[in-house]
């Protein structure tokens, strides 16, 4: 196998793996979508073309994910 190949064996395997991720978590909204895909490691163009939305639509809500993490209180060690 080439690295032609086995990079595109890779690409396959992602996609089918954020198939069975988006399946899993299909009950839930969009932010919650796009946040797990994010720890997973999309980029925003790629979490758009899953979601059938636009790369800059995912960038606003991954903004609005930061920021709503940044305002919850840390919590408090034991």
């Amino acid at each position: 196998m080439n690295s032609d190949e086995v990079a595109t064996s890779l690409d396959r395997i992602a996609k089918i793996l954020a198939g069975l991720l988006l399946k899993d978590i299909e009950d839930g909204d969009q932010r919650q979508k796009i946040r797990r895909l994010k720890q997973c490691g999309f980029e925003n163009v790629e979490i758009a073309r899953m979601l059938g939305t636009t790369a800059n639509s995912v960038g606003v809500a991954v903004h609005a994910l930061k920021k709503a993490r940044r305002k919850r209180p840390a919590k408090a060690k034991k």
